[in-house]
């Protein structure tokens, strides 16, 4: 049982490093020089081949030290690391940090085996691990600095708002030391590789607390704790107000299978990834550059109070490409109020256009950039300044545009404000000008305005407010019924349940189902169609026929009894010719349903999050346009209308050009229902309900398929 968490590794009173010596290249002793440099614990050094390493005496191991050691930074190599790790639970070691490679990441049996190791050893104590092959933490508060990168090599940020969780280590450097260099404050990383332990959960559960953390940069290849990770992420952003931007490796399959040698993880589909993400009211960002740019302008400003953006050049060109990004963004470029125009006029001659963007022309001056910002500003008609100041004109003094755009930002900083220039010479210097004093730059007008996006998502973020649903009732006789069915199928060796079991399990849920029968002979046919009513389907009913069409198994729009028995006989002639070995189990009669709009509702089992409920439209358009929305189960009824009204079929759902609407009422129920039965029967792996007919009256399913997990599986867990 654990009874410390991430917090031991950011706020350790003493360190012991294990493995420094007086080589130069050495990885422990360059923690060792790093950790020197600011943090005020104790430290220990534990290398028996030496008495001390440079001037801080060397123990031969760590249970030789007489004082608490709180971490211990394990700097040997893969086969040694079990071995020191037994030490540290008998030094009775809180935390241990573990660098170096040759673990799972490697794919080969002895890693693989030596991680397992690690983990057993690390349980046996109650020993929290980070890592293998990660670089550690960062905490600037205090001095605790692991990464094995010296100094001069990889410069450290200043204290800020930011905090950093990434699975790459060498990702994580480099986005360190880019901060450093553009004078980006970042007070927080943390590093876990493979993360047999200690990982983004453990991490958001320390930042939420955190109260010089206000935002959470994260790199994640693989999820282990899905459901965990969205619980701690909501507490991040809807409790304590701090956004959470995410960036996923591993989006492709090549990617995937980079991922599992990189750092031995599995990424799930990143499709479901980005959905759930969302959902939890994480930021899911684009690529490397979305998250330096980021970084950059939630490290200079808070967030904006609102959409609107006020865009002020010199160059018309620029000013048009900022807009339309701007504003394909969801953001608002609105035109100034009365006040400011008449305030603005005056200053200007009428060539200049004063419409937002506020072209200012080639001619414009420093300060006239200055006074219309100041103007929109005072007069409220704008959330956030997108600046263009190309200082090529001669008319652009550097130094007075300097101080133009430093006062704007001194006499308003709650105002997030973006500045783009370029240029070889004087461009650059602007650049760094304002970088060196905290104002974000960018070359492009379209980065900048991707940037202000991102703080917008931001402030919509931690302004949120965590939605409350209705989910409603199963009883629990429908799960036993349900669960029997399941039973059924799997001491049967079925991982598809028949045609007529999953109807049964989606009435058993209160799902609204065309009506069927099952008929074993032509007497139970006429039964049937007398029960079921005409226009009706038949189709036949096998665990070995997969599609049905193939075999001639399927019989539309069967209008009479002596129909309905000339099709029994016609379909079953044709199995026994086209797939003589089938086993038939009789066939299915079910009313044709033909009002309505098709959709499509199901849901999968995520290995990363477990299961996942799917709404989209329907028959033959599933594939064809992808109109696909989805939530973690159970999703309540307020969530399955939003599922909904994400989707292209929701215009169609409301009615649309005289076409009559379905019941979303209805609709929103049977998405809520299929939710439910995925999250209470973690056997069923897949749902297909397609199509569902969404009519005016009610939601009705016509069609179903449930595929179970593997029956060794299944059956084990039972």
């Amino acid at each position: 049982m654990y009874t410390v968490g991430a917090e031991v590794f950011f706020e350790p009173k003493s360190i012991a490093v294990v493995g420094a010596s007086p080589r130069a290249d050495n990885m422990g002793r360059v923690i060792l020089n790093n950790l020197r440099h600011k943090f005020g614990g104790r430290l220990f050094v534990v290398n028996p081949k030496y008495d001390n390493v440079d001037g801080v005496k060397s123990y031969r191991s760590l249970s030789d030290i007489e004082e608490d050691v709180d971490v211990a930074v394990i700097a040997v190599n893969a086969m040694a690391t079990p071995s020191v790790l037994d030490d540290a639970g008998r030094k009775g070691v809180k935390g241990v940090i573990i660098f170096s490679g040759g673990f799972a990441e490697t794919g080969t049996e002895e890693g693989i085996r030596l991680q397992e190791e690690v983990v057993s050893v690390a349980k046996k104590y109650s020993i929290r691990v980070l890592g293998p092959n990660c670089i550690g933490v960062y905490n600037a508060s205090n001095g605790v600095d692991t990464f094995f990168l010296p100094l001069e090599r990889m410069r450290r940020p200043k204290p800020g708002p930011i905090a950093i969780v990434s699975q790459s280590g060498a990702l994580l450097a480099t986005l360190m030391d880019w901060a450093a260099a553009n004078n980006i404050g970042i007070s927080k990383a943390i590093n876990f590789g493979n993360k047999v332990d200690i990982d983004e959960v453990d991490s958001l559960n320390y930042l939420v607390k955190s109260p010089d953390i206000k935002v959470i940069l994260m790199y994640l290849e693989g999820v282990s704790r899905g459901r965990e990770l969205v619980s701690a992420i909501r507490d991040v952003t809807y409790k304590a107000r701090k956004p959470v931007l995410i960036l996923k490796g591993g989006r492709t399959s090549e990617g995937s299978r980079a991922t599992m040698s990189h750092t031995a993880s599995i990424a799930g589909s990143y499709a479901t990834f980005y959905e759930v993400m969302r959902e939890a009211n994480a930021i899911v960002l684009e690529d490397l550059q979305d998250m330096f740019d980021a970084a950059k302008v939630l490290s200079a400003s808070g967030v904006p109070k609102g959409p609107r953006v006020a865009i002020i050049t010199n160059s018309g060109g620029h000013g048009v490409i900022a807009a339309d990004n701007i504003a394909s963004r969801g953001l608002l470029v609105p035109p100034p109020s009365q006040a400011t125009l008449g305030a603005l006029k005056g200053l200007f001659p009428y060539r200049v256009s004063l419409k937002n963007p506020f072209d200012l022309t080639g001619d414009s001056r420093p300060e006239q950039i200055e006074a219309v910002a100041e103007t929109l500003i005072n007069n409220g008609d704008a959330d956030a300044i997108l600046l263009v100041a190309l200082v090529q004109p001669p008319t652009m003094d550097f130094d007075k545009t300097l101080n133009s755009i430093l006062n704007i930002r001194r006499r308003h900083p709650d105002v997030p404000m973006v500045v783009v220039t370029i240029g070889a010479e004087y461009g650059e210097r602007l650049a760094r000008a304002l970088e060196d004093v905290g104002v974000p730059t960018f070359e492009f007008p379209d980065r900048a305005a991707r940037a202000l996006s991102t703080l917008w998502r931001c402030a919509r973020c931690i302004g949120a407010e965590e939605p409350v649903d209705i989910i409603p009732h199963v009883s629990e006789g429908a799960k036993d019924a349900v669960e029997g069915i399941i039973r059924r199928a799997l001491e049967e060796r079925r991982v598809k349940l028949l045609e007529d079991e999953a109807l049964d399990v989606l009435r058993a849920y209160g799902i609204p189902v065309a009506e069927y029968c099952k008929a074993s002979d032509e007497v139970e046919v006429r039964e049937c169609a007398a029960r079921v009513g005409f226009p009706l389907a038949m189709k036949v009913v096998s665990p070995d026929i997969i599609h049905k069409s193939d075999v001639n198994g399927v019989v539309l729009n069967i209008k009479s009894d002596q129909e309905a028995v000339d099709a029994y006989r016609t379909i079953m002639d044709n199995v026994r010719r086209l797939a003589p070995g089938a086993r038939v189990k009789g066939v299915l009669l079910q009313k044709m349903v033909t009002e309505g709009f098709e959709v499509i509702v199901g849901g999968i089992y995520d290995p990363q999050f477990g299961p996942i409920v799917t709404f989209g439209s329907g028959g033959l358009l599933v594939e064809l346009i992808s109109d696909i929305s989805m939530r973690l189960a159970p999703v309540g009824l307020k969530g399955a209308a939003s599922m909904m009204s994400e989707t292209k079929a929701f215009r169609l759902l409301k009615g649309y050009r005289g076409l009559q609407g379905a019941n979303i009422d209805s609709l929103a129920e049977v998405i809520s229902r299929v939710s439910l039965l995925l999250y209470n029967h973690l056997s069923i792996k897949e749902v297909d309900i397609n199509p569902v007919f969404a009519r005016r009256e009610q939601a009705t399913a016509a069609d179903a398929r449930i595929v179970l997990g593997e029956v060794e599986e299944q059956l084990g867990e039972r």
